[in-house]
């Protein structure tokens, strides 16, 4: 046997593995995908009622309602097998008791913030120096659950490309930009 054929059958050995290699983890990527990005985020939990804000350029956001007092977001991506649940968070919806305040906000590393607030009187937020963009409730899920989970005539307000560097304020402003609350975002 030359040292040429010895070369080749080495490489057929290579490139056989690399194709195995590839084909499992093919597999294993297709296994974790569905069609949509909402069978993504509601992964089987008929207990949400979901709302998109997007889906776009491969990449899906979502907020949720979940019967037992949540609310939360999720985000999906495609791949070329499907859709993969990317992010999901929610907390207890607050009381509002005071609606000059947010009373807590969710915060993910990739730099997407979102809150619930009380937008009446033209109220708003700020990250830092830059508006976040906010949804009116009432516009995207139904009233019923709203009044049932104390979120009607609330808003999200959310941002997806918070500044790394912390911490930076978090503002509620009211319609004339003066600050009635301020926090230190983490």
């Amino acid at each position: 046997m030359t040292l040429q054929n010895l070369i080749q059958k080495r490489m057929l050995v290579l490139i056989g593995l690399v194709l195995a290699a590839a084909l499992i983890i093919a597999l294993v990527w297709s296994s974790d995908t569905v069609e949509t990005a909402e069978q993504a985020v509601r992964d089987g939990d008929d207990d949400l009622v979901l709302t998109p804000v997007y889906e776009l350029n491969g990449r899906a956001l979502f907020f949720f309602i979940r019967g037992d007092g949540h609310f939360g977001a999720a985000t999906a991506t495609e791949s070329w097998f499907g859709w993969r649940l990317e992010t999901r968070s929610e907390g207890t919806i607050p009381s509002f008791d005071d609606p000059d305040r947010i009373d807590n906000y969710m915060s993910h590393e990739d730099g997407f913030v979102y809150g619930l607030f009380d937008p009446a009187d033209g109220r708003h937020v700020q990250i830092g120096e830059m508006p976040a963009d906010q949804l009116l409730l009432g516009e995207r899920f139904p009233i019923e659950l709203l009044e049932n989970t104390g979120l009607a005539g609330k808003a999200v307000w959310f941002t997806e490309n918070a500044p790394e560097e912390r911490p930076i304020p978090l503002q509620l402003l009211d319609a004339d930009g003066q600050e009635l609350q301020r926090l230190e975002m983490y």
